[in-house]
């Protein structure tokens, strides 16, 4: 399942030509969903799935707690500075230096999945998604956003927005907007798919997972996000609560689907070069992530005597000039996915994982 997120997050975030993308492989604008929007979202609620499996509650809260705290702060803190140097790659400004992102959220959904995964139980960490979700809901809905002075749930004016421009200022995603799809706010909800993940991991440590039981509950996730929308919209870059059951409950079905596939019927075949792509996910997404800001940086001089990027050179002569315009964009990703399937390989190859 990681395999599967990280390759289809390369597809999504390095099209050859971002005027031509197909449908799924965009974000949805505001409202709605699309394939692309359940990626990270998944690799959140896989955080959760993994914890339980790596972290023994008996053990963490016995013997050795300072060495065991102080690995998990650790990784957290890498995670947290991988995400804001690759904030200000090629690109520092202080003044303007992005403080949310992808590895900081994984990093803060980690921290706060591993804790509440030794301190709480099963009915108390279902009794925290509930209020959570039902909490964040209300606030939206009811809280007025300041100088707006009524609740909004707009693109333009929304109180996860006046919360980032309160608490972090210009240090915000850079896409014309007043909000970051990882802003403080919505970091609560987020919390909570990891839960979701680590109450799945638990059933997997304990033996206990039943396919068809579990597919059940998340069939049953998905459609109550699915109705709640009609309320309160699922919407990825507020993260709403809706959204959260949609995507949890996704996850579930997938989880669910994938041990019967592979642990019950022994098939394994099919899925070898995903397992090789998640068993260095992060890794793959850093290494991803620089590599296509380098090209981007990197100009050359074309036949006018302008200035092009390193990417748009390459695309132009691989691709557009004989593939329609979207099968064209599509392409590079897809040679960008083999090269790093590659280096994904050799690594597996040399059984070699590399570890925050």
């Amino acid at each position: 399942m990681r395999g599967l997120a990280i390759t289809w997050m390369i597809l999504a975030n390095n099209p050859g030509d971002g005027r031509y993308v197909y449908a799924q492989l965009r974000h949805a604008a505001w409202n709605g969903w699309t394939a692309t929007d359940f990626v990270f979202p998944m690799f959140l609620f896989l955080v959760g799935v993994c914890v339980p499996l790596a972290v023994s509650r008996d053990a963490a809260l016995t013997g050795g707690t300072e060495r065991f705290w102080g690995k998990v702060v650790k990784r957290t803190l890498v995670l947290f500075l991988l995400g804001l140097l690759e904030n200000a790659y090629l690109s520092l400004s202080l003044q303007n230096l992005r403080i949310p992102g992808v590895l900081q959220r994984i990093a803060v959904v980690y921290l706060a999945a591993v804790w509440l995964h030794v301190r709480l139980g099963n009915r108390g960490m279902t009794t925290l998604i509930a209020v959570v979700l039902l909490g964040y809901w209300l606030l939206l809905a009811v809280t007025p956003v300041p100088g707006l002075g009524r609740p909004s749930l707009d693109a333009a004016v929304n109180l996860e927005g006046w919360l980032d421009q309160l608490l972090l200022g210009g240090h915000i995603w850079k896409n014309g907007t007043t909000w970051d799809p990882e802003g403080v706010l919505s970091t609560f909800p987020a919390i909570v798919l990891g839960l979701i993940g680590v109450l799945a991991g638990r059933w997997l440590r304990a033996g206990g997972l039943r396919p068809g039981r579990v597919f059940v509950w998340g069939l049953g996730l998905h459609l109550l996000g699915f109705v709640w929308n009609g309320w309160f919209p699922i919407n990825k870059s507020l993260c709403t609560s809706s959204f959260v059951l949609f995507v949890g409950g996704a996850g579930l079905m997938l989880l669910a689907g994938s041990y019967w596939l592979m642990d019950v019927r022994g098939l394994l075949r099919w899925a070898r070069p995903l397992v090789i792509m998640g068993t260095n996910p992060l890794t793959l997404y850093v290494v991803a992530s620089f590599l296509a800001a380098t090209m981007r940086h990197i100009t050359l001089t074309d036949a006018a005597g302008g200035q092009i990027p390193l990417q748009t050179y390459l695309f132009k002569i691989l691709f557009s000039g004989w593939l329609p315009a979207t099968p064209a964009s599509l392409a590079w990703p897809l040679a960008f996915l083999l090269l790093l399937f590659a280096g994904a390989w050799a690594l597996y190859a040399g059984r070699i994982v590399i570890k925050v």
